[in-house]
Order: structure tokens, then sequence, then C-alpha cells
């Protein structure tokens, strides 16, 4: 019997974890920054490729975050971790990242977002999360996204989520202002609330068994990531059709949620099938890794360089047009592997919270810069 291909690793590191990663960062910067500089919507062709560019990354994040899990628990196991110090690995790390999500939203939108829950905060808690489902036999855990997908309307509606957010063509998004408001906002209300999002990561602890099972199967994960994605994609049509449910991100949709994860779960079929059945390795995907391996940092980074400096004080917020849009993009991920240059070899063999500890520092010198912007009158809070 012929043992079927294992998944590339480089320095323990699963390649392919590492691309999904860095395709979701890359899709990620490109819809953020084509939205601040040009715009969205469908008035071009352009416009509308930049929310598709924003349709992959949010659910593709929460996806790898559940696969990491899995493999983290397999990492530390291997190396003679006790449970709880795997335990307490995965729930400091999981505080911290929804600690740098509150900072993030303070820093970045102002005091009166504190209490905003958003992609940082889901993905921090869905660590937590994840470390639970897994006492959850794997094939018995798919029940779990269905619940949560299916409770999603029924929560939204008892939580009045279209007063909150808004209805569609009218997105009136408010910061929470009260703890039952950030509590509202954490369950169905929020950017990146539990129903459904929570759906993702979970999913992902199910990719996750793939990469550890002996032996080893890229096959089974990429039909697997095929199907379940096809029949989520193809639902999104009768739910247009039958039911007249728009596709929407802010207010969210079922129709939404379907194509996104579906289009997510494509991109590790891809991804996979790429890295670890064909082997095909050149310079796209080393870059596309590399930004992979420093997703949190850069996650925060881009906000502050292109929106923040460019858009908002350099003053060209909507002012530009894609030639401008891509020399900022590429003058972006130019400063990012320079930064990976110094930072990777630094950071190897060290804590894995480094990363955590860059993105804070980081945040910590942009809220203080923040407050100096303020005063000389150049930023608002």
């Amino acid at each position: 019997m012929v043992e079927a291909a294992s998944f590339a690793e480089q320095n323990s590191r699963i390649r392919s974890v590492d691309v999904l990663r860095g395709v979701a960062l890359v899709f990620m910067v490109i819809n953020h920054f084509g939205q601040t500089f040009v715009g969205g919507g469908y008035h071009s062709p352009v416009a509308a490729a930049i929310l598709f560019f924003g349709i992959i990354p949010a659910p593709l994040f929460y996806i790898v975050a559940g696969i990491g899990v899995v493999l983290t628990n397999h990492q530390m196991q291997k190396k003679g971790a006790s449970k709880k110090t795997i335990w307490q690995w995965v729930f400091i790390r999981g505080v911290l990242i929804m600690g740098s999500g509150y900072l993030f939203a303070i820093t970045f939108f102002g005091p009166v977002w504190w209490l905003d829950w958003s992609i940082l905060q889901l993905i921090g808690f869905s660590l937590i999360i994840c470390q639970i489902v897994l006492f959850i036999p794997w094939r018995y855990r798919l029940i779990l996204p269905i619940i949560f997908i299916a409770l999603m309307p029924i929560v939204q509606d008892w939580l009045n989520y279209d007063v909150v957010v808004g209805t569609v063509g009218n997105i009136q998004y408010a910061p929470p202002s009260t703890l039952f408001d950030h509590l509202s906002a954490i369950i169905a209300t929020g950017k990146a609330p539990i129903f459904p999002w929570l759906a993702c990561p979970i999913i992902g602890t199910i990719l996750g068994e793939f990469f550890i099972e002996r032996p080893s199967n890229p096959q089974r994960l990429v039909y697997s990531s095929l199907i379940v994605g096809g029949s989520m994609c193809l639902l999104v049509l009768p739910l247009l059709v039958l039911f007249s449910d728009p596709v929407t991100q802010y207010p969210l949709t079922s129709g939404f949620l379907f194509l996104s994860t579906g289009m997510a779960l494509f991109a590790v079929a891809s991804v996979v099938t790429t890295v670890d059945l064909w082997g095909w390795w050149n310079l796209a995907s080393r870059f596309i890794e590399v930004n992979g391996q420093i997703a949190l940092i850069s996650y925060i980074a881009h906000h502050f360089y292109g929106i923040t400096l460019i858009g908002v004080i350099l003053g060209f917020y909507r002012a530009l047009e894609v030639i401008g849009l891509t020399l900022i993009i590429i003058s972006y991920f130019v400063l990012v592997l320079v930064f990976a240059y110094f930072w990777l070899p630094f950071r190897k063999g060290r804590s894995a919270y480094w990363d955590i500890t860059v993105t804070y520092l980081i945040l910590f010198l942009a809220l203080f810069g923040r407050w100096i912007l303020a005063v000389l009158g150049f930023w608002t809070f």
C-alpha cells in the first residue's frame, strides 16, 4: 500500500497553513487599501474586484485559527507538554489576542470604541473555545457549526440586529456603549459575532485533524474542503431567489456567510493542492508564506500605514486611481519583506509570544502618536 503524500514542513511549521494565513492577509490588505483609496461597490470592475478580495479573509482567518489549535496541541504533546501546559498556552494566547483587539479599537477608532467586538477578539476567543471543542471526537464536531449557522437569524432577530447595524444599503453601525450592548455584540450584533462566525474555527478544528492523522492525507483534506465549500456556495442562489436574502456583510446575511465561508474552504483546497500535492514552490509562494508568518503584526500595521498615515493624515482618502492604489500596496509589501528579513531569523527558536509583544508595542506607540497628532490638530478623537 502506497502511503499518502504528507504535508510540506519547514522548521516544524506546516507550509500550507502559513500560506493560508498569508492569503488571508494579502487579500485583506488589498481590500482595505482598495476601500480606502478607491472605494468599493459595483460602480466599476475595479471596485467590484476590491469587494471580492474582502469576501475570503475573515472566515479564512477563523478557519486557520481552528487548524492552529489542533496543530499546537499535536506539536506540544509530541514535545511531552502536559495538558495543563497546553491549556495555559492556548488560554493566555487567546486572551492576549483578544486584548490586542480591544486596544486596536481604542487606538484606531478612539476611546468610544472600547467595547467593540471585532475579528481579533473573535480569533482570540475562538482559540479558547476550540481547545474545549477538542474534547469532542472530530467526526461529531460538525454538528456544532451547523447549530451556530442555523441559529444566526433567530439570535439576530432576538437582539434586534437590523436596528443596531442598519438595513441593507443603510449601514449605521455604532460602537457598543454599555456592557449589555457589548454582550449583544459578542453574541450577534458585533462585527465578528459568535453567531455565526464561531462555526468557522470549529470547522478549522475538523480540517486540522487531516494534518496530523497517520498517514497524513492532503487528498482527503482537499476533497472534504471542496465538497463542504461547494455545498455552501450552492446554497447562496436558493437563498437569494426563494427567500430574497441579499449577499451583504453589514448587515450580515446567510447568503454572505455561505458564500464567504465556502470561498474560504475553496482557498484551503487550492493551497493544499498547490503546496502539498503538486509541490509548487516559488517566489510567489514564499512571499505569501512570509506574510502568513507575521500575519498578526501585519494585520495591525497595515491599518496604520495605509489607512491612517497615507489615507487620513496625508489626505489620500478616496482620492487615488488604480495605479496609485497599486503603488501603495507594493510599497507596503516591500516594507513587510524588509521587516520579515530581520524579524523571522530573530524570532526563530524564541517564544511564540514575540509576535504578540510586537503587536502590543505597535499599538501603544500608535496610541501615543495619536495623542500627539490630536494635540497638533492632525488627528482627532
